[in-house]
C-alpha cells in the first residue's frame, strides 16, 4: 500500500455516519428545523479521490429519532469529522453553525503536523443540510485535505427520509447499518446495530486519545 492510499483511511471512516445542546462544544441555532419523530432511512453516497485513485462509497442506515436524538445527530456529524482528521494528527476548531431559511451549514478547519513530511497538514470541511420538510433532509459534506505532498478530496451526499414509526423494542438513538459498499462491493457480512450516543462518545474518546500521547 502506498502512502497516497493511506490518506483515504480517515475519510472512509467518515461514512458513515440523550445529549442536549449544552453538551455540545458549539451551539445549534435555537430555531433549527426539527426532523419528525420516528424511523428514518439514510442513504449516503460519496467519492474520495486524490486525482489518481477514486473510491466510490455507499452506505445505508436506519435510525430511530426523537427530538433529542435529532439534535444529537447533528453533533455526530461533527464528531465523526474531528475523529477522522485526528488520525492525521490534525486538531479541528469547533464549527460555527449558521441557519439561512431552511439551510443549516457549518465549516471547520483542522491542522496539525503532517504524517508524511515535516510540515503542517490542513483539512477544510464544509457541511450543509437542507430541510425539505419534517420528513426529509438532504445534506452535502465536502472534505479537502492538503498535507503539502498530496491533495485529496471527498464529497458525500446524504438523503434522509422518515419511513414510519420506530420498530417495537427500539429506542431513540438506535441505529442499524444496512449496507456499506466500496466501489460497488458490499463490505458488511451482516447488518450492524449501533447507537447514536455511543457513536458520539466513541468518536470523542478517540479524538482525545490521539492528542493525549
Amino acid at each position: 500500500m502506498t502512502r497516497r492510499v493511506c490518506l483515504f483511511q480517515p475519510f472512509a471512516a467518515v461514512l458513515l455516519l440523550g445529549l442536549g445542546t449544552s453538551a455540545f462544544g458549539f451551539e445549534l441555532p435555537a430555531d433549527l428545523p426539527a426532523r419528525n419523530e420516528g424511523l428514518w432511512g439514510m442513504e449516503q453516497t460519496g467519492t474520495i479521490s486524490d486525482g489518481e485513485t477514486t473510491f466510490e462509497i455507499q452506505k445505508t442506515w436506519e435510525i430511530c429519532l426523537d427530538p433529542s436524538a435529532d439534535r444529537a445527530l447533528h453533533e455526530l456529524e461533527v464528531r465523526e469529522q474531528q475523529a477522522s482528521v485526528a488520525s492525521l494528527n490534525e486538531r479541528c476548531e469547533e464549527p460555527q453553525p449558521t441557519l439561512s431559511g431552511n439551510t443549516y451549514a457549518w465549516t471547520m478547519r483542522c491542522a496539525g503536523p503532517s504524517p508524511i513530511e515535516d510540515k503542517i497538514g490542513k483539512t477544510d470541511i464544509r457541511h450543509t443540510v437542507t430541510f425539505v420538510g419534517g420528513d426529509e433532509t438532504r445534506a452535502e459534506t465536502v472534505i479537502i485535505n492538503r498535507d503539502n505532498l498530496i491533495r485529496s478530496r471527498g464529497r458525500f451526499v446524504t438523503q434522509m427520509k422518515r419511513t414510519g414509526a420506530c420498530e417495537s423494542g427500539s429506542k431513540p438513538g438506535d441505529m442499524m447499518l444496512m449496507h456499506w459498499r466500496v466501489n460497488g462491493e458490499e463490505t458488511l457480512k451482516a447488518r450492524q446495530r449501533r447507537n447514536l450516543y455511543d457513536e458520539i462518545a466513541n468518536h470523542k474518546a478517540f479524538t482525545a486519545s490521539r492528542f493525549a500521547r
